[in-house]
């Protein structure tokens, strides 16, 4: 055999070897045993068959419909991708679990969901933006979670909230304030992966003034924990929620108002965090503040009937590169959402800065440096909100001032949000002058009275 003979058997052998190899490769990641693509599920999709919509997994898609006109939806998980453990496949529509009004089939072309959402009592979307949640297991055991972000035409009632009635009287207020103020501009991950904000603490701070003024009830500094920038541990606003609110007896009034940065989980989405002067987005479970610690703190910690809850905690998304909307995590941020369902039950009011998924804005154009809902807020408790004149500024008031006064200055960009249920009668703030704060003298420093 001559040396050109020998030269071109090799060849012939080497690419033998090449094409077997990446065969065995490509039967790899068909199998799901190896390669990237193994754990990449296929992306499900949304359909509202009644109005002809459809929305991708972690997309968002708007409708000129009214929400009332969608009774069903249909979610799809094309095949292709490893098998799904069926006993593991959960749904949720605006935070509420939809397991009991959800049908599944499965095909040679995918699985199917279908949602009644008329069923056992109801899960009908609301005017303005709604959330839809799926969460399921392959045979791998490798969680898998996707949300649909769907918006409809609001009318008067904008974001889920029934209309400010302003006529109807101010509930009574007595005892003691109490008041957690956190406000977090600086963090400690700032430069590797979590973005600082500007003006977060001094929006809290201003908030902080307004307690402790006659109008919003001569704080006394015994009755209020501020954590701001480096003092907005994890630990310290543990502390704060879950031990030094405890003082609060029922007849008393607890207000919450945090500004900062909240996000979901980038290794896992479907947990929720308020982001703390120490976390670390590697290590969300074991260093920021869980939501559903949120949720024990509204439902069992909490004694106090009465509760003001004001966040704004959707700055950015939380992580950098992700300023002004545009999230670098292909997820929806739920959080405001999240907090607005745990904190509205009950004689309480709770107003977020923006809907879900929303940016909330800061810049020097409002105050020479606040916020754009903190802004807003300050002016809204110095007596803009007072629609009827009476002195007393209510929750109702206030949501239904800063539902109109924000979008305008926003471009529509960012929309003040409060559950419906919105304790609205509540007062917030009691201005100079009004009749109901004539005998408050002997209360300054102690809370609101009437």
């Amino acid at each position: 055999m001559s040396n050109i003979e020998r030269n071109l058997m090799k060849r012939l052998t080497v690419m033998k070897i090449t094409v077997l190899a990446l065969a065995g490769l490509a039967l790899l990641r068909l199998d799901g045993v190896g390669g990237g693509q193994a754990a990449d599920a296929p992306v499900p999709w949304l359909i509202l068959p009644e109005i002809d919509g459809r929305v991708s997994g972690n997309g968002t898609a708007e409708f000129s419909n009214l929400p009332d006109s969608v009774r069903a939806m249909v979610i799809r998980i094309p095949a292709g991708g490893p098998h799904i453990n069926y006993g593991t496949i959960h749904t949720k529509v605006n935070t509420e679990s939809a397991d009991i009004a959800t049908r599944s089939a499965s095909g040679s072309d995918g699985f199917e969901l279908k949602v009644d959402l008329t069923a056992a009592g109801g899960f009908r979307f609301q005017p303005g933006r709604n959330s839809v949640e799926l969460e399921y297991q392959d045979q791998f055991g490798r969680q898998k979670y996707f949300n649909f972000l769907i918006t409809f035409q609001s009318g008067s009632a904008a974001r889920g909230i029934i209309p400010e009635t302003p006529n109807r009287p101010p509930e009574k207020r007595a005892a003691k304030l109490y008041a957690v103020v956190i406000g977090i501009s600086r963090y400690d991950q700032f430069g590797s992966s979590i973005g600082n904000l500007k003006f977060a603490d001094k929006d809290a701070m201003g908030f902080l003034d307004f307690l402790k003024s006659p109008s919003g009830g001569g704080l006394s500094d015994d009755a209020v924990t501020v954590l701001l920038n480096e003092q907005a541990t994890t630990q310290n606003i543990r502390h704060a929620l879950f031990t030094f609110l405890t003082a609060a007896q029922p007849q008393d009034t607890v207000v919450i108002y945090i500004a900062g940065h909240g996000a979901p989980d980038p290794h896992d989405p479907r947990n929720l965090y308020l982001l703390t002067a120490d976390s670390k987005p590697d290590d969300m479970g074991g260093t920021a503040f869980p939501m559903w610690q949120m949720q024990d703190v509204f439902e069992r910690v909490l004694k106090a009937k009465r509760v003001i809850t004001i966040a704004d905690t959707c700055h950015s998304y939380g992580f950098s590169g992700a300023r002004n909307g545009a999230s670098s995590q292909g997820s929806n941020n739920l959080i405001n959402q999240y907090l607005q369902h745990y904190a509205a039950k009950g004689a309480r009011a709770v107003i977020t800065a923006s809907d879900i998924s929303e940016p909330s804005f800061e810049d020097t154009q409002w105050g020479d440096g606040h916020g754009v809902f903190t802004y807003y807020l300050l002016k809204g408790l110095k007596g803009e909100a007072d629609k009827n004149r009476d002195g007393i500024v209510t929750a109702g008031e206030l949501f239904a001032y800063l539902r109109r006064v924000v979008p305008e200055a926003t471009g529509g960009k960012q929309n003040p949000r409060a559950m419906e249920g919105l304790a609205s009668a509540l007062p917030v703030s009691i201005l100079r002058g009004a009749p109901a704060v004539t005998h408050l003298k002997s209360d300054v420093g102690h809370g609101i009275a009437q």
